[in-house]
């Protein structure tokens, strides 16, 4: 400003669309505010752990209760609560916090909003260990998005809203001993499948919460070793999820040793562990012998966690896959596993569905991508070698005709063991479809020759069961399949190649096989 310039006075505006931006705005999808509050309550059992000592290690307890007629939703864990001094204050400010980005799982103070997107209204109840009193803050959120909507966002300052739709009280608490921190919704507009389904709520929270591992997760002791070596640890709360009267259930992560699988089932053979060379993060990746895609979307693909908690989905690192080729977009679902990045390296973004777009993070993505640009290489072999292998098949052949002799001795009586082989032989078919796919002359030969005698198999066992025989023939298998292998191979194209190039591809099939 220049000597002769005269300054102007003037007071800064913050309407409710600031409030409508930071809610309904943040918060695309409605079912992360149940993350939020499970971060918060994170955060807060891990203080009443690590800094007041008011909790042992192990100790530490979130529950999530689903009244039965599904019209609120209850968050509380066990952590260390907040004052009646601070309290009321800390739960209405609003885009600031008092935590670390470095040490907390939360530290926007936007978080604690989420619920007012599909809530009639949201009623935070919270007291500190050693105090008479509990505390009481209540959004009345229905009021609260009426007054932010286009008409008349801009009527109201952010904050005569907010004194207009908020509450605060005290209210005496006889044992002095509790601590505590609760969140209840109540009323629901358009609310999250989760709010309405304990078992949607189980897998989300399943897939995006700090929950240990489950007892057949075979892995569990190599993790931990990478733990002490990274200093990078996996941190853990026992979370619950009560359904109306029933007995709460405590939820784990769903990694097992088999999973869905597009030709069927998997067990994994094996895992690999991924450091970091900045020491930013460590990974594990579990391996399979057959090549394909994980078919469970509570697990498939490569899942970005900073202190256990998910960023994202699996849209991270399939950006990175895409980043190196668009077709190798594909492979994020070949491969299952978890990259724990140090609390302190990065940070994830507002809406957490990703990082600051900075060097640290620049320089991460880097070392990501030469994971990636392994594991690609990986799901190409693991396809030449197990999928594409004429012997492999012939293998499996024989493996088929000596099943269907020990049913043919036993009068086909088992219909089980049956319908099992059956999909067994669909599984095998697939796979000499896709090595038949570029082979030559003769190797496409052996291929029909094999596929031939796998549908022989999968029409005699299946003609011995009554229920599921009529209609079952060899060309109703073979087309099944042909067309199933087309699908796929369509996919592929279409990601691998430019519009033009992929209409003329797509013209040619259509030519050669029919409409697709």
């Amino acid at each position: 400003m220049a000597d002769n310039d005269t300054p102007i006075a003037f007071e800064p505006f913050f309407g409710g669309f600031v409030l409508e931006t930071l809610t309904v705005g943040m918060y695309g999808e409605a079912r992360n505010a149940i993350r939020e509050y499970i971060q918060n309550g994170f955060d807060s059992v891990q203080r009443a752990i690590d800094e007041l000592k008011i909790l042992r290690d192990g100790d530490g307890l979130i529950e999530i209760e689903m009244p039965t007629d599904r019209r609120s939703l209850v968050i509380r864990d066990n952590g260390a609560g907040l004052p009646v001094k601070t309290a009321a204050a800390t739960l209405t400010r609003v885009g600031a916090s008092a935590k670390s980005h470095r040490r907390n799982a939360g530290f926007r103070g936007i978080g604690r909003l989420a619920g007012i997107v599909f809530s009639d209204t949201v009623t935070f109840t919270t007291k500190a260990q050693g105090e008479r009193e509990q505390t009481t803050v209540i959004f009345k959120a229905k009021a609260m998005r009426a007054a932010m909507t286009p008409g008349k966002g801009s009527m109201k300052s952010a904050e005569e809203l907010m004194r207009e739709s908020v509450v605060a009280f005290r209210t005496p608490h006889r044992e002095t001993k509790k601590h505590f921190f609760e969140v209840k919704l109540e009323g629901f507009t358009d609310a999250p499948d989760e709010c309405r389904s304990p078992k949607e709520m189980y897998d989300f929270v399943s897939q995006v919460a700090p929950v240990p591992y489950p007892t057949d997760f075979p892995y569990r002791a190599a993790l931990a070793a990478a733990e002490t070596a990274t200093s990078i640890p996996i941190e853990e709360v026992k979370i619950t999820i009560k359904d109306g009267d029933r007995k709460p259930v405590a939820v784990t992560k769903r990694y097992g040793s088999s999973y869905e699988f597009e030709s069927g089932t998997v067990t994994l053979s094996d895992h690999k562990i991924y450091y970091s060379p900045s020491k930013r993060w460590w990974a594990w990746v579990g391996k399979k012998e057959e090549s394909g895609a994980y078919t469970d979307p509570r697990v498939s693909g490569l899942r970005v966690r900073v202190r256990n908690i998910q960023i994202d989905g699996t849209e991270i690192v399939r950006e990175i896959f895409r980043e190196r080729a668009k077709s190798h977009i594909r492979f994020q679902d070949y491969f299952l596993g978890e990259i724990f990045v140090e609390p302190s390296a990065l940070v994830p973004n507002a809406r957490r569905d990703g990082f600051e777009e900075d060097s640290a993070w620049k320089k991460v993505k880097g070392e990501l991508a030469e994971v990636v640009k392994e594991l690609g290489r990986e799901a190409y072999k693991v396809s030449t070698d197990s999928q594409h292998s004429v012997d492999a098949l012939k293998s499996k052949l024989q493996a088929a005709k000596r099943e269907l002799k020990t049913l043919e001795r036993a009068d086909f009586a088992d219909t089980d063991k049956v319908l099992k082989l059956s999909t067994n032989v669909t599984t095998q078919l697939k796979k000499v479809a896709k090595g038949a796919l570029g082979a030559d002359m003769e190797t496409a030969a052996e291929l029909q020759a094999i596929g031939s005698e796998l549908v022989d198999i999968k029409q005699t066992a299946l003609s011995h069961v009554a229920a599921v025989s009529a209609g079952v023939d060899r060309e109703t298998v073979q087309q099944e399949t042909r067309d199933e292998l087309l699908k796929e191979v369509l996919g592929i194209l279409e990601a691998a190649l430019s519009p033009g190039c992929f209409a003329t591809a797509r013209e040619a099939l259509e030519e050669e096989y029919g409409e697709l």
